[in-house]
């Protein structure tokens, strides 16, 4: 049998846990919950601006920032207020994906660019060879058409 103050010490444990996990999170991520008389949800941007601002402190470029801003604010007041700094840190990963991913794409161009001139060289080349070969056949179809030398011809 259990003793009635072993189970409310148990459920208190419980709930003390609960606390100290939601304290942490808070701390970790920054967040603070909107309750009564806690005001407003920190760093909650309110216009464009301060999108971008924000943006940029998470790393993204100031282009991307702009861009992203437009369509950040309306997503932001889908989700409701708590949830910009994950719309942020997902922005911020989606652009240092998207920046590797470009880069590597860069890298790629470079090597297309390198080849395309290989080519290009070597393709000038082949047109040297190929003048080079018809001024060889011409000069054997000379020596072909030229007519026999008589053996009792003088030179003199």
């Amino acid at each position: 049998m259990l003793d009635r103050s072993c189970g409310r010490r148990s459920m208190e444990l419980g709930t003390m846990q609960w606390s100290w996990m939601l304290s942490f999170w808070r701390r970790a991520t920054g967040a603070e919950i909107a309750g009564p008389g806690c005001g407003a949800v920190r760093n909650e941007p309110a216009s464009s601006d301060e999108w971008v601002s924000q943006l940029i402190e998470q790393g993204v470029s100031v282009e991307w920032a702009r861009c992203l801003a437009t369509r950040l604010a309306p997503l932001h007041a889908d989700l409701g207020p708590g949830s910009a700094e994950a719309i942020l840190r997902a922005a911020s990963v989606a652009f240092q994906v998207q920046a590797g991913a470009h880069s590597h794409v860069e890298r790629s161009m470079r090597d297309v660019r390198e080849v395309e001139r290989l080519l290009g060289a070597f393709g000038g080349e082949l047109k040297k060879l190929d003048e080079v070969l018809e001024v060889l056949a011409a000069y054997a179809q000379r020596m072909r058409e030229k007519p026999a030398k008589s053996a009792n011809r003088t030179l003199h």
